[in-house]
């Protein structure tokens, strides 16, 4: 990742101050957690405090086939945060909603948010709830990475309506229904017909015989 200036050259000191965000995109709203004792603003959405968050080490791999991780946002109730708020999630359109996690990097000296670098993002395949003896109460999020778009069909058919509507008055697939009719003869011969050698003419039947005989 590229990062600022000023952000690489406190990383190399190591100086600078890291707080984790967490983005969920559910149907019904946007919310933010930041891994902060207090609430972090950034880009028209307040991350509020959330406890302890942890998210899976992501397991590698090529190729455009969708992987798994884990989000784990235990209570906080000392920020709110607390069991039966977290429960209310289950009331969310959350499933294969967007999530994404961020760093947030802040000056040492100032405390002034530097930059934010996105690190993960994915959708939320399904939650659970866990009762943990040292965190408390624990949301879990099993999430798979965005490499599930691949795999989507949106349902669209290429034609002139279809195109209209996004973009009216583009003619792109103008031709779209006749091309499928057309003989196309690629990287071969086109044999010719009789008739178009002149058979069935007076003159064709003669060069026929003549052909015939070898003369």
């Amino acid at each position: 990742m590229a990062l600022p200036t000023v952000v690489q050259d406190l990383l190399d000191e190591g100086r600078i101050a890291i707080r984790g965000l967490m983005k969920f995109q559910f149907g019904t709203g946007t919310y933010g957690f930041a891994k902060s004792d207090q609430p972090i603003e950034w880009n028209g959405l307040t991350y509020q405090p959330g406890g302890i968050i942890k998210v899976s080490d992501l397991p590698g791999g090529t190729g455009t086939t969708a992987r798994q991780f884990t989000i784990e946002l235990a209570e906080s109730p000392d920020d709110g945060l607390t069991p039966d708020v977290l429960k209310t999630i289950e009331a969310e359109d959350y499933r294969d909603r967007p999530v994404t996690i961020y760093d947030a990097f802040f000056h040492p000296d100032t405390g002034a948010l530097l930059h934010v670098e996105a690190l993960r993002r994915g959708y939320i395949d399904q939650l659970s709830h866990e009762e943990d003896p040292e965190e408390g109460y624990k949301l879990i999020a099993d999430c798979e990475t965005r490499a599930l778009d691949y795999t989507r069909t949106n349902g669209r058919k290429r034609n002139m309506a279809d195109q209209y509507r996004r973009v009216d008055g583009d003619n792109f697939y103008v031709n779209a229904a006749t091309t499928g009719r057309e003989e196309i003869f690629w990287g071969r011969a086109r044999s010719t017909p009789k008739r178009a050698r002149g058979f069935g003419s007076i003159q064709g039947f003669i060069d026929d015989i003549n052909k015939r005989l070898g003369i």
